[in-house]
């Protein structure tokens, strides 16, 4: 019998208007300062080939930095990108006109549960809303149930042996102007 997996898919307001407007405000505004105040942690475009497909597809994802490394979470579990990145897929991240390819490496066990906690007492809000947990009172079982559902990616940066992930923005720009 095969596990199932976790996955809130997201409302059809959110896949229609908000990523479309999101991936929008990243293109043509350069805009990544949603989460944080600090700047540390952003809004990226996440590129990835599809494992069956082998077609790019393109979502908005929160780019967590802890200890100078950066990580992805799947909010809504195993979504197609996560579960596109655990296949081994090529995935870029986009940033302020600058693609750069990228291999995720998903964490797992202490390393994961620790990560998990560290995210909950960050963002209290995102806890609540979309892990669905209190973050003043968080238990081993709630995050027993986070380390279960929700995929962790630590962002390794690929050097590209001929740079055309990020001439790709600069000819895509060159056409706009």
């Amino acid at each position: 019998m095969a596990a199932t997996r976790f996955y809130k898919r997201p409302t059809l307001f959110r896949r229609r208007v908000y990523d479309s407007f999101v991936r929008m405000l990243i293109r043509r505004f350069r805009f990544v300062r949603l989460l944080d105040r600090r700047g540390q942690d952003t809004v990226q475009l996440l590129s990835v080939r599809g494992r069956r497909t082998g077609r790019w597809h393109q979502r908005p994802v929160g780019v967590c930095l802890r200890n100078g490394e950066q990580h992805l979470v799947g909010f809504y579990g195993y979504s197609d990108w996560a579960l596109n990145l655990l296949a081994g897929s090529e995935a870029t991240l986009e940033s302020r006109g600058i693609v750069r390819p990228i291999r995720a490496v998903e964490l797992a066990g202490a390393e994961k549960a620790d990560f998990l906690r560290w995210l909950v007492g960050r963002y209290r809000f995102f806890a609540r809303a979309w892990l669905k947990v209190n973050p003043k009172r968080l238990t081993d079982e709630d995050l027993e149930r986070l380390v279960r559902n929700h995929p962790v990616f630590r962002v390794e940066t690929v050097a590209s042996p001929d740079g055309a992930a990020s001439t790709r923005t600069a000819a895509k720009e060159r056409t706009e102007s």
